[in-house]
């Protein structure tokens, strides 16, 4: 999968001086950090971009700035995880495996959120035959994770719940990174895929250790607030028909162009019992 973009967003990313890898794992790895989503167009993404040339670079690997990712969340059968960040919880956690496409880099991540509001990630390398499942050293992990963040917290069976496929730009100033997502596409269990963001629209992520980063003081004085635009509960709320998403209709209907599936059941249904 390979997304065309916007030649003025094009021209706008190459304006950029380039990062490599380590530089930017060694500067900006932000494993503990505020996270802000945003949702623009390309053409938002554009004028931003040009605005950060003079502060911040594009990662770069063997010529390339875009990249992408595959991603498996796994939950318990209840939807623990996913009801747990829908209600805003502050004791929670996410598991997922992911997979770097282009470079074959596989890993397991937990990420937790803090007493902060802020998010911490952990890393487990994994194997390439281990992708989509929970294997018994990744239970470990996730389990001990978990216990040191939140003691007697007890972790559900898990099992893969969503597959998430997307492009990603990234750029960083220091210890500031800004992740650019696009030509999403989502899948259950089952490989039953539905539509996903739309081509127009990019997800914006500021990652600061602390503050406000350069692109949220942009956002702010063009009017453009955060959004809550967790790509794991979207997906779920597009492709299940068991959840509640009122909080994530107007998101979804604006910018991934669907009504979730228990909605349309609902709209489709019986007029009178």
């Amino acid at each position: 999968m390979t997304a065309r973009i916007p030649l003025a967003a094009t021209r706008a990313l190459w304006s950029l001086a380039p990062l490599g890898l380590d530089e930017l794992q060694a500067d900006a790895a932000l494993h503990t950090r505020i996270d802000r989503k945003y949702v623009v167009d390309w053409a938002m993404f554009a004028e931003l971009t040009e605005g950060l040339a003079n502060s911040h670079r594009a990662l770069e690997i063997d010529s390339r700035r875009t990249f992408r990712y595959e991603t498996v969340y796994f939950d318990s059968p209840a939807l623990t995880a996913f009801r747990a960040h829908m209600q805003q919880r502050r004791r929670r956690y996410k598991a997922r495996s992911r997979r770097y496409v282009d470079s074959g880099l596989h890993l397991f991540e937990v990420k937790l959120k803090g007493a902060r509001d802020e998010t911490i990630k952990h890393q487990l390398p994994y194997a390439a035959d281990d992708h989509g499942r929970v294997t018994e050293q990744a239970r470990a992990f996730l389990e001990a994770r978990v216990a040191e963040a939140y003691p007697r917290m007890a972790v559900p069976t898990l099992a893969p719940t969503l597959r998430t496929d997307y492009e990603r730009v990234t750029l960083a100033h220091g210890p500031e990174r800004v992740t650019c997502d696009f030509a999403l596409s989502f899948a259950d269990a089952t490989g039953r895929m539905v539509p996903g963001l739309d081509p127009g629209h990019v997800i914006l992520e500021s990652k600061c250790e602390r503050g406000l980063g350069a692109v949220d003081r942009a956002l702010r004085t063009r009017g453009i607030s955060p959004v809550s635009c967790s790509k794991y509960c979207v997906g779920v709320g597009l492709l299940r028909t068991d959840v509640k998403t009122n909080d994530l209709r107007w998101l979804l209907s604006r910018y991934f162009g669907a009504m979730p599936l228990g909605a349309r059941a609902m709209a489709h249904g019986p007029a009178h019992a």
